[in-house]
């Protein structure tokens, strides 16, 4: 609320006083005493129409144009605020200046702010804080107008009406498959309501309509959600509930038996007596990224990351080490971070930045430290002068997704569209297993791996499979995994991933795992132990499936194996019975070393002459160059 003496000083700032009204007209000095009375009152219609019959007296009156412009700044009509400021530009007052490069900024007229400002910078000696905070501004005008003079490749389209309504739609979460976008919908009314909808993508056959997500939704608000690559674990924010520690808390709910649980708080050290929401949780689990203003800080909303060691017995989250990503922080806000499928590419809105006012929409590049690099501005038009914010991208990184009300009559809606080739996006695919009883075809719960390798000691992630036996996991391009499954009582699984060379789209891995149960004459086969070409010396990234064997012995002591090693056809029949047989020996080599028995191990080479794929692929011979594991004995 304006009180007299606010009025008073907003006229001594524009070097002026009261009594200079209108050059002593009696008349018009009656008029805006008027005018100042009915703006301090609230009663700003009343304050416009006297302003105006003032000006109709004197065209010039400087005190009704500025009080004026402060109406129409109050009222967010910025272009009437320009026009009354530029009325009294000629008089030199510095603060118009200003004034009039704050209105052409907000209204995205760079060239006209900045030659305000700098109007400014010379009429006005300033320091400290607002000589920082004008800086800044400058440098977003020149940045601007750069960015504007050579926009992104930018092609936004609306997403159909199953998935936007009248009612405000953003926040959209696209699921790991692309099946699916998960999005907040504000349902107006006389108490407006946020909630959690669920629509199907991509599927020009099915006219559904997104569905709200019972479970989570309540009478109060939800909004700014994570999903975890398996559609099983969401976060999100809510504010002012009676479980909260601080102004907004993260929440969590499981997709348990079919239905998602009861929201709960996630808990501290994530949530504090402050403000924290927008998370974002990478595809392997291990990290919570979110915004916090919490102390400690670089600035006043920052973002922050949190380690997830997944659920205490008690079903409650348990985190680890808590650290503020001071690389990409500023003294301003940092929000709405999103950490892309291939725990590399990061998204955040800012502030401060040098962009192009408002928040505008970053990339950074992530390392597995967590260090930050490349911080990038996205361009013009994906920022403009108004505020951008929450933008999400699909595994294979050719959709992303962002909200706005650039069709302001049906208020804000979801949109897509393609990243540029400036916006380098690495791939992820994914692996969606169900493992079940070769004999009785019963699923298993069974533990689940992925092995980056070339790594020493680089498991990636570690699951289990569900009820059902399945399982859903995110594998990031660049790089060579081993995907292995076991269970007690049963032969390990062992599949080879080779993405190291993929930097486009890649299809999935859809696995259905039989596991054999141990019995003699059981086989399996392993297909990540490496060899040097034409030699029998075993690679560095072997380690992870050679030692998966290794565990694997040690846990049934009573087996004897026979090592047997197969080659593709490349060489002529005897030299690949000789070479198979040297590498059968390597493995057993390994395994004695590692202090298991070896009157429980065999070897054996049999060349070329099993082959399980076609000879005539790099693919087919990958699979044939193989390691087979034969239980002889029970």
């Amino acid at each position: 609320m304006k009180s007299k003496n606010t009025i008073i000083l907003l006229f001594c700032l524009f070097g002026l006083s009261i009594s200079s009204v209108a050059q002593n007209n009696k008349r018009t000095e009656k008029l805006f005493r008027t005018a100042r009375e009915a703006y301090v009152s609230h009663n700003t219609d009343k304050a416009i129409e006297v302003c105006s019959k003032i000006l109709s007296l004197d065209p010039e009156h400087t005190n009704a144009h500025l009080l004026l412009a402060e109406i129409y700044k109050d009222e967010n009509s910025t272009k009437t605020e320009i026009q009354h400021l530029t009325k009294v530009q000629y008089k030199n007052i510095p603060l118009v200046d200003f004034r009039l490069g704050e209105a052409y900024y907000k209204m995205g007229m760079y060239t006209e702010a900045l030659s305000a400002y700098k109007k400014y910078r010379l009429n006005k000696k300033i320091t400290g804080e607002k000589l920082y905070l004008l800086e800044k501004k400058m440098a977003n005008c020149e940045f601007a107008i750069q960015a504007i003079k050579h926009p992104v490749k930018f092609e936004p389209h609306r997403l159909n009406d199953n998935i936007n309504s009248e009612n405000d739609e953003y926040w959209a979460t696209p699921t790991l498959d692309g099946e699916k976008l998960v999005f907040t919908r504000l349902i107006k009314g006389q108490l407006p309501q946020e909630d959690f909808f669920i629509a199907e993508l991509d599927t020009p056959e099915c006219n559904c309509k997104a569905t709200p997500i019972t479970g989570i939704n309540t009478s109060e608000n939800e909004g700014a959600q994570t999903l975890s690559s398996d559609n099983k674990l969401m976060f999100f924010s809510a504010c002012n509930r009676h479980d909260g520690h601080g102004s907004c808390d993260i929440y969590f709910s499981r997709f348990i038996n079919g239905k998602w649980s009861k929201a709960q708080n996630a808990g501290s050290p994530l949530n504090s007596s402050s403000w924290e929401s927008h998370p974002s949780l990478s595809s392997d689990n291990h990290f919570l990224y979110f915004s916090s203003n919490r102390p400690g800080g670089k600035g006043q909303k920052d973002i922050w990351r949190i380690e997830f060691n997944g659920f205490s017995k008690q079903g409650m989250p348990q985190w680890g080490k808590l650290e503020n990503l001071k690389a990409l922080n500023t003294k301003g806000n940092e929000i709405s971070p999103f950490i892309h499928a291939n725990n590399r590419n990061f998204y955040f809105a800012s502030d401060t930045h040098t962009g192009m006012g408002g928040y505008d929409l970053f990339s950074a590049i992530m390392d597995e430290k967590g260090r930050v690099s490349e911080i990038k501005n996205m361009g013009y038009p994906i920022n403009t002068y108004k505020d951008e914010i929450g933008l999400t991208v699909n595994a294979t990184g050719d959709k992303a997704y962002f909200s706005s009300a650039r069709n302001a009559h049906k208020g804000q809606d979801i949109f897509s569209f393609r990243p540029g080739k400036t916006q380098q996006i690495f791939p992820a695919t994914y692996v969606r297993a169900k493992v079940y009883d070769k004999k009785t075809q019963q699923p298993l719960i069974a533990n689940v791996q992925l092995i980056r390798l070339k790594t020493v000691n680089s498991v990636t992630q570690k699951r289990k499979t569900d009820k059902k036996g399945e399982v859903m996991m995110a594998i990031p391009s660049g790089s060579d995994y081993a995907f292995n499954v076991s269970e007690k009582g049963y032969l390990f699984y062992s599949q080879s991933m080779h993405l190291s060379d993929v930097n486009t789209l890649t299809h999935p891995f859809i696995l259905d795992i039989a596991l054999q149960p141990i019995e003699t004459g059981a086989e399996m086969q392993l297909y990540n132990i490496y060899f040097e070409t034409d030699s029998s010396r075993i690679l560095q990234q072997s380690e992870p499936e050679l030692l998966q064997l290794v565990t694997f012995l040690e846990n049934n002591p009573g087996l004897q194996v026979s090592i047997m090693g197969h080659t593709d056809s490349s060489g002529s029949p005897g030299k690949n019975l000789i070479l198979s047989e040297k590498r059968a020996k390597s493995v057993v080599d390994y395994l004695t070393k590692n202090n298991i028995d070896s009157n429980r191990l065999t070897y054996e080479g049999l060349g070329d002459t099993i082959p399980v794929a076609s000879n005539e692929t790099p693919e087919g011979r990958k699979q044939n160059r193989r390691t087979t594991v034969k239980i002889r004995k029970k």
